[in-house]
């Protein structure tokens, strides 16, 4: 006996001879469409920058059409291929919310093939600040809520940092990074 296939419009099901059945959503079918016509995956440093967004807690993808503000949907669909990204419960008229998964989260502090040397150099250093995308900001030419924004990222973000920067330290990762030079320089920048 063969085995045939019946197709409709929402599930694909396929007959077997001993008579199970397995199937596949139609939307399941069509994601897979979709992103094989969006062509191949954004780089990693693309891919990052949104990331960085998205840890922010504020994007939300569109209801109607792919993609989130200033996010394609091709970089999303990198993003949820490489499981960098969950997403949450659509809400009507605003989206679905986007957050990093705890793989994300590495990705974004990675920074890159050099990112514990990079990490040693920023921590121990108070003039400038090198965000996730590449860009470079001298800290006293920051805003003071930027600073303050950057600081606490840091401190939310201390333990995953640490295994970075500095693997074999004993004491508490929010007490070593509160000692950096990088993050007096903020602390200051932002009492200002």
């Amino acid at each position: 006996m063969t085995d045939t296939t019946e197709t409709t419009g929402i599930t694909t099901t396929t007959a077997s001879p001993d008579g199970r059945a397995a199937g596949t959503t139609g939307s399941a079918v069509a994601a897979s469409k979709t992103r094989a016509t969006r062509g191949r995956p954004v780089r990693m440093t693309t891919a990052r920058r949104a990331l960085a967004r998205i840890s922010t807690g504020a994007v939300r993808t569109y209801d109607s059409r792919q993609g989130a503000p200033g996010i394609s949907g091709r970089t999303l669909d990198t993003l949820d291929a490489r499981r960098l990204v969950r997403y949450g419960t659509p809400i009507p008229g605003l989206g679905r919310p986007i957050r990093p998964t705890a793989a994300g989260t590495r990705a974004i502090l990675r920074r890159g093939p050099g990112g514990t040397a990079v990490w040693r150099w920023l921590l121990d250093q108070d003039e400038v600040w090198v965000a996730s995308d590449g860009r470079t900001t001298l800290i006293r030419e920051m805003p003071p809520a930027y600073c303050a924004n950057v600081a606490a990222w840091l401190q939310r973000n201390a333990a995953s940092i640490r295994t970075y920067a500095a693997p074999r330290r004993r004491q508490d990762a929010l007490t070593w990074i509160d000692g950096t030079p990088l993050m007096r320089a903020l602390r200051e920048s932002a009492a200002d």
